[in-house]
């Protein structure tokens, strides 16, 4: 009676269990239902039977989500219990956009079936709003129990431990993420502006690192964020490339931005060359990561990121040290890179096994970019306003010292050296005509009242002479003035200055027993010829003055003709 009992109830119970289903296969399976483990499989060949095999052994799984096994001579298998998981309509299985050589995804049934389906570059799908790469799942007329996912070739153990099957996301809809983060890309278009303005103003290098610097950050936000979708199709060998290729180009440029950004001696000689060492050094594991395979391939990712490391050292050993000495620029440095490095060293942790490190931590990772191009930035103005203002009181101090050595410094007006520099370019401009004046009777001033007068008379005449931007007007030592005048009436004008000195004087100067008169000599007209030769005819004039009494001027017009037959040039004085 009781054995028969015990019959009926198991009966009832087989029937039950029948009618639920999934629950049965989930607890007799020997899989926890739900359960993401991970294998490796005994060769790379696509052979859907073993697979199958495997997937219904739970001795041969890990399902600790610990380790996500790679290995470059055998493919690497995820299992995805579906006991218990109704499939929505038009799911897929999505993971971290990650290279592989071959992929196959095989779909087990409840009732023993199965169908592998081997996935082509044709059917990957990359989002637009995450770094993330679908595709199609196998289908099967009966119920799926599991999922079974092998590749070979996987570089990054992301690709396993971050698969889901789900409906895809409506990635036509623009959430705010999406919409900050182009914000961002737009916002980082910004520096590269300023950069080549800065370049072009002070030629200064760092403002070209900091454009690169910048670039790569932005290709590197533009590409990880999945932006770069919405608007290209890109393989996926592209896009990694991208990524690899943008990330190794800001760390570069960064490091090179920062040495030659800070004050001069605020780092050391060997600072300056491991910054610059940075360059080769990220190009060589950049093309490791792209490229190695094999028995290197279960290493490629940590050894890759774990390269960063002597990196970051480096920033901050010379940031440190910059800081220390006193330098204000790497303060802006300082501020931007730290939260770029704690975020990456998240990144490099989860990969080396220290933490965990989730695809949301990606979107603080570009918002930590646009804060480090940002500060970065800002220390760049700043970096250049100061060399600015460096450069522009360098070059005012210099211009005083050269306004010095050209100026006589009792007058102001143009000394000899400074106004025989001049001479042939003002001639060119249509200075044609020059007038030589010498103070009359002037040695008997500085005899009798003394040379204080004699340098108050001197300012008066210079005063007299009245410099514009159609006469010149020149002491060449002494009592000696010199003017070069260009225009039509320039003979009347140059006669109306040496007349107006003594009343000048007068107005000015008391004390004197008589008015101080100019002789002059002037010539007009006179065509392009040296200086020497046109002074020595200007200064004959004026001796001539002074022979006929002083006080007066010796005028002499040039003409110029021209002997064609002769092929020459005649200058005639009348």
């Amino acid at each position: 009676m009781l054995h028969g009992t015990r019959l009926f109830l198991t009966g009832l119970l087989a029937i039950a269990c029948t009618l639920l289903g999934a629950p049965v296969a989930a607890a007799t399976s020997g899989f926890p239902a739900g359960s993401v483990c991970t294998a490796l499989a005994a060769d790379n060949a696509a052979d859907n039977a073993s697979t199958a095999a495997l997937a219904r052994n739970p001795a041969h799984w890990d399902c600790s989500r610990a380790n996500w096994a790679i290995d470059g001579a055998r493919a690497s298998l995820v299992r995805i219990d579906m006991a218990g998981r109704p499939l929505a309509a038009g799911s897929v299985l999505t993971t971290r956009l990650t290279r592989f050589d071959r992929l196959w995804l095989t779909a087990i049934g409840r009732d023993g079936t199965s169908t592998t389906r081997e996935i082509t570059s044709g059917d990957l799908r990359f989002s637009t709003t995450h770094w993330k790469m679908r595709m199609p799942l196998p289908r099967l007329h009966a119920p799926v129990t599991a999922y079974v996912l092998k590749v070979t070739g996987a570089r990054h153990p992301g690709l396993l431990s971050d698969v889901q099957v789900a409906p895809p996301p409506d990635e036509a809809r623009v959430g705010n993420e999406q919409i900050l983060l182009a914000m961002l890309c737009g916002l980082m278009l910004m520096p590269l502006v300023l950069n080549f303005g800065f370049y072009r103003v002070l030629r200064q290098p760092f403002a070209l690192w900091h454009a690169l610097a910048v670039f790569g950050m932005l290709v590197q936000t533009f590409v990880a964020s999945g932006l770069v979708n919405r608007f290209f199709v890109l393989s996926l060998f592209e896009i990694c490339a991208l990524s690899s290729a943008s990330l190794a180009l800001a760390s570069i440029a960064a490091t090179q931005f920062l040495a030659s950004l800070v004050e001069p001696g605020m780092l050391g000689p060997w600072q300056k060359r491991l910054l610059r060492a940075t360059g080769p050094w990220m190009a060589v594991w950049s093309i490791y990561y792209l490229f190695a395979g094999g028995p290197l391939l279960p290493s490629v990712s940590a050894v890759y990121y774990a390269a960063f490391l002597p990196l970051f050292a480096m920033l901050v050993w010379s940031m440190a040290t910059a800081a220390r000495r006193g330098s204000r620029t790497v303060w802006f440095q300082i501020i931007g890179w730290t939260p770029l490095i704690g975020m990456a060293l998240v990144r490099i942790g989860s990969l080396l096994g220290m933490a965990d490190s989730p695809l949301s931590v990606m979107t603080a990772q570009h918002l930590s970019l646009g804060f480090e191009v940002l500060l970065s930035t800002l220390g760049a103005a700043d970096r250049f306003m100061t060399i600015k203002h460096e450069r522009d009181r360098a070059i005012t101090q210099s211009r005083f010292l050269e306004s010095l050595a050209e100026r006589d410094p009792l007058t102001g007006l143009f000394n000899r050296r400074g106004f025989e520099e001049r001479y042939a370019q003002l001639a060119k401009k249509g200075f044609d005509t020059m007038a030589v004046l010498d103070l009359d009777h002037f040695k008997l001033i500085n005899d009798t009242r003394g040379h204080a007068m004699g340098d108050a008379v001197l300012k008066a005449v210079a005063r007299a002479l009245m410099p514009d931007e159609d006469t010149v007007a020149v002491r060449f030592g002494g009592e000696e003035f010199l003017l070069l005048l260009r225009g039509p009436d320039a003979a009347d004008r140059a006669e109306r200055r040496r007349q107006s000195i003594p009343v000048r004087i007068a107005a000015e100067i008391s004390g004197l027993d008589r008015p101080v008169t100019a002789s002059m000599g002037l010539i007009t007209g006179a065509p392009l010829m040296r200086f020497a030769d046109l002074y020595a005819q200007c200064d004959a004039l004026l001796y001539q003055a002074k022979s006929e009494g002083r006080n007066r001027t010796a005028h002499t017009a040039m003409t110029v003709e021209t002997d064609t037959g002769a092929n020459s040039t005649v200058v005639n004085l009348r």
